[in-house]
């Protein structure tokens, strides 16, 4: 028999033996919602966005089953974070908190969405955000 741990078993040494570790921050989130909220403002008024959410907060056979599930349906790994569409352009957007990367399925991703014709940028704040969507024209109201 073997010495090694399930993960259930694992987690719950942790939580009985006092699992100090810090939890896990989010710091894409909140540069994220602040982006939104740009957008909400800035955009004319006859584009649209939408977020693609590329990946689950779970873990195990249930995340496993709900990925697969996902890209039978076409999730494609690396997909932008923000997609906005404004007269017939598709232009995507990649969030990343300060000092984040591109994941090489995100930069291949990017690299097929250029060929399509899409504009994509990968940003870490609402000022370069804002400084994107000026160069692609889209900053149509000075926010």
């Amino acid at each position: 028999m073997s010495n090694r741990m399930t993960a259930a078993q694992l987690q719950a040494f942790y939580k009985a033996d006092g699992d100090h570790r810090a939890p896990r921050q989010d710091r894409e989130g909140p540069i994220h919602k602040a982006i939104l909220d740009l957008l909400d403002l800035a955009l004319p008024s006859d584009a649209i966005y939408h977020h693609s959410p590329n990946e689950l907060d779970m873990a195990g056979a249930e995340a496993a089953r709900q990925i697969a599930k996902a890209r039978k349906l076409g999730t494609k790994a690396g997909w932008t974070d923000i997609e906005i569409v404004w007269q017939g352009r598709f232009y995507g957007i990649e969030v990343k908190a300060l000092g984040g990367r591109v994941s090489s399925a995100q930069a291949e991703t990017h690299a097929d969405l250029r060929r399509a014709g899409a504009l994509v940028a990968v940003v870490s704040s609402v000022s370069e955000m804002r400084e994107v969507l000026g160069q692609w024209g889209l900053l149509c109201r000075q926010v």
